[in-house]
């Protein structure tokens, strides 16, 4: 019976699910690049799915991988082999499957000693020479990496181009002396972020006793900051405008809603400007979803198979989508301080600012955060003690008021 990891669901049972699921994937692109008959990949990735079921039964979880029984005779072969090496009946399989999980590990274990992609493969090929691996398998680590930077940053010609009054809304919104006037006058020269406003504050979630219709009263009604998020989410929604990004849409809001929240909280962060670092921390993200190619095809299948997208990007890219989102940031004109925080947000420990532990912690408090990278309790424990809050401050019912996520998705 052949059983591979479920296309589409990255939401992990246990940390035992979700490591297995990594190594599936790898260890299947890995016997694709080596040739390997379709039959042989499939039952690889079968092995490789179950090849934790002992670890996982004994710690009495339920996922999938407590139980091995129902392998089919290849992939049982290939796991026998794959943990006695000196058995020959898993053949290059077997290889590979030891290859996908030591490199696996490795990358799992970057929040601990953190390494370039480039330098762990070098580590892998070396290890090969010593005879722990085979040569041929850890050569094809670093053909995975298909994606280059330039190849994204192109996409960035495809995305929608800001109107005039959108970059102002980006230059005066982080301005804590912003004032009402100024507010007023940039809504009064642009008729859709007007209305937006207009919009909000007339919605049954500020229920007003009588109809707004003028920017004056809605400022008025919905203060400037909450003018200042309408007008934010509105000048971003285009880029989110396909239905298929529509999840990473409502991510990016609460994120930006939670990491608003925090900087509150923690004192150390401007809070207008981690609401626009937590709307732009994933447009990496966004560049990738929108390669097209057989690049653009890889990451979606490998994505689709179930492996967490910081994980794929690594494989196909050498970086994460916070590297890509930098350099998107950057041709934006974006300040240096947020760029470094979305370069960093999912390896805070990489660089001393705060703004990127705290979009880091409110990634990880996001309800829309599962598929993106498996949870590093190190680094979240790490990123509050840097904002001098502590794991209490992301428990249920600590989160922002819901209505302000709704108004948000509501008005853009």
């Amino acid at each position: 019976m052949h059983v591979q990891p479920a296309p589409g669901s990255c939401a992990v049972a246990s940390p035992w699910e979700g490591h297995c699921r990594r190594v599936a994937v790898l260890a299947g692109e890995l016997a694709r690049r080596l040739r390997l008959p379709p039959a042989d990949v499939a039952a690889l990735e079968e092995a490789a799915f179950y090849h934790h079921a002992e670890l996982a039964s004994g710690m009495g979880t339920s996922s999938p991988q407590a139980s091995s029984r129902n392998l089919s005779p290849r992939a049982a072969a290939i796991l026998h082999s794959f943990r006695n090496p000196d058995h020959p009946a898993g053949g290059r399989a077997a290889a590979i499957l030891r290859v996908a999980e030591a490199m696996t590990e490795r990358i799992e274990f970057l929040p601990f000693q953190p390494a370039a992609l480039e330098q762990i493969v070098d580590e892998m090929n070396w290890l090969a020479q010593e005879g722990l691996y085979d040569p041929v398998v850890t050569a094809t680590l670093g053909a995975l990496v298909s994606i280059r930077l330039e190849d994204l940053l192109a996409t960035v010609q495809r995305l929608p181009v800001f109107p005039a009054v959108a970059l102002r809304a980006l230059m005066i919104a982080p301005d804590e002396d912003t004032s009402f006037e100024q507010m007023e006058s940039l809504l009064s020269s642009d008729q859709v972020l007007a209305g937006a406003v207009i919009k909000t504050a007339n919605s049954s979630l500020f229920s007003p006793t009588r109809r707004i219709s003028t920017i004056a009263q809605a400022m008025a009604y919905i203060g400037v900051e909450g003018a200042r998020r309408v007008v934010l989410a509105h000048v971003f929604r285009p880029l989110y405008a396909s239905p298929a990004l529509q999840k990473l849409w409502k991510h990016a809001v609460e994120t930006a809603v939670k990491a608003e929240r925090l900087a509150c909280l923690s004192g150390k962060v401007n809070g207008q400007e981690a609401f626009l670092a937590g709307l732009v921390h994933d447009v990496g993200r966004l560049a990738l979803h929108r390669l097209g190619g057989a690049e653009g095809e890889r990451y979606a299948r490998l994505r689709e198979r179930g492996a967490d997208a910081v994980f794929v990007e690594l494989m196909l890219c050498g970086f994460d989508h916070g590297a890509a989102g930098a350099e998107i940031l950057r041709s934006w004109s974006f300040p240096a301080t947020l760029v470094e925080a979305v370069q960093h947000h999912h390896r805070p420990e990489a660089c001393p600012s705060p703004m990127a532990a705290l979009l880091h912690a409110a990634e990880s408090w996001s309800d829309t955060a599962g598929d993106e990278d498996l949870p590093s309790p190190r680094r979240l424990q790490r990123a509050l003690r840097q904002l001098g809050l502590t794991p209490e401050t992301l428990k249920p019912g600590a989160e922002p008021e819901h209505w302000l996520l709704t108004c948000l998705l509501e008005a853009a």
